[in-house]
């Protein structure tokens, strides 16, 4: 079943269905940007209730399409809300700094009230075909945003076929501007006349907003450029570019922007999304670290590197009010570029020993400080 970022990146041990029959479940999948895992169980361990599946049909979530999300929306064992899809290419919600957020995913966005709680319930359409996973949503607006089932599908397909799920990456952001804005950064008239054609349904470019530095396209694709094309096939969404990307690992592939009213082509080498995602993280004196990950360094476009403190506790406490966002640059008088090294330092510390620290905040890397701290 998919389920949530926080549920696809906790170890479950336990799952409760509707009647309260519980069975041992396994995380086997978790996607490195979007909103959404697996998790295997065996349904014969089910001996009380009759379990159906539901089947994925992402091409059915459709503008006016009225829908019930299935959940435990607020803590409820079970709630089914209604709604209609108002909207199905809205740029992916920001939740804040420091947080997890998702991006170069179109949304799908509809009025169905949901709340804490409803995160990973599936979407289903009047057929009772699922159609989108519930991922998030403002209170404010009584507005729910459905993440696209396109991934999903072909991740499920791919495990079920016992396939490697390839995930492509140019460390890049998109962001879907409308066709005024794109005019505004520099489209030209027959760019847009080309796409209106193509794609008359929709209602512009994507434009890269940020590029990582040291990844594929660094120096080569800019802020404001509207992509155009890849590997000669016009883009209009991000499941496009996802397509191309994640069938494209570690080969090169030909880049259309346009800067300025000016057509640039571009050469590179698609990335593997899976390789700079944290999957292991070490535990020393009270505090956590990890590899820094693509979405932290995409939220302060920097390179995908360096020594995460993600859970700032015991000896490595550097701030009462600062608890998270801490990059290690150097233990003991030795550069920690990545978390083999950080391990290789630590583990040749004495116990009880005081050494110098010398870190870095995300939002400040020019300002690095040093303090010392004692080795428990």
């Amino acid at each position: 079943t998919p389920s949530n970022s926080s549920a696809a990146s906790d170890v479950y041990k336990r799952q409760v269905f509707d009647n309260h029959e519980e069975c041992d479940v396994t995380p086997i999948y978790r996607d490195p940007v979007h909103d959404f895992g697996f998790l295997r169980f065996e349904p014969k361990k089910i001996k009380y209730m009759k379990i159906e599946a539901l089947e994925l049909r992402p091409a059915l979530a459709k503008v006016g399409s009225e829908i019930r999300v299935v959940g435990n929306d607020a803590g409820e064992k079970l709630s089914i809300l209604a709604g209609f899809i108002s909207r199905i290419d809205r740029n992916a919600p920001e939740y804040g700094e420091m947080t997890y957020n998702d991006f170069n995913t179109e949304y799908i966005q509809a009025a169905a009230s949901a709340s804490g709680g409803s995160s990973g319930s599936p979407v289903v359409n009047i057929d009772g075909y699922a159609v989108a996973l519930q991922a998030g949503g403002s209170t404010e607006a009584s507005t729910d945003f459905f993440l696209p089932l396109d991934r999903v599908l072909r991740a499920l397909r791919c495990v079920q076929s016992n396939k490697e799920i390839t995930r492509g990456t140019v460390q890049t952001q998109f962001l879907l501007k409308p066709y005024e804005e794109c005019r505004r950064l520099g489209l030209t008239p027959d760019r847009e006349d080309e796409a209106r054609k193509m794609f008359p349904e929709k209602i512009g470019l994507l434009v890269a907003t940020t590029i990582l530095r040291e990844g594929p396209v660094d120096q080569k694709v800019k802020e404001g450029d509207a992509l155009i094309s890849i590997n000669g096939e016009l883009i209009s969404s991000f499941m496009q570019v996802d397509d191309i990307l994640d069938e494209n690992v570690g080969k090169e592939i030909d880049i259309s922007v346009q800067r300025g009213g000016i057509d640039l082509k571009i050469k590179c080498v698609v990335g593997d999304l899976h390789k700079i995602t944290p999957d292991r993280y070490v535990e020393v004196c009270g505090a956590t670290f990890h590899e820094l990950s693509y979405q932290m360094a995409r939220s302060y476009a920097l390179p995908v590197r360096g020594v995460f403190l993600c859970s700032a506790s015991g000896s490595f406490d550097f701030d009462a009010k600062e608890k998270v966002g801490w990059i290690v640059d150097a233990i003991n008088n030795q550069e920690t570029p990545d978390l083999n090294s950080f391990i290789q330092v630590m583990q040749h510390i004495p116990d009880r020993k005081r050494v110098t620290v010398r870190y870095h905040h995300l939002t400040d890397q020019h300002s690095p400080q040093v303090t010392s701290v004692y080795i428990d």
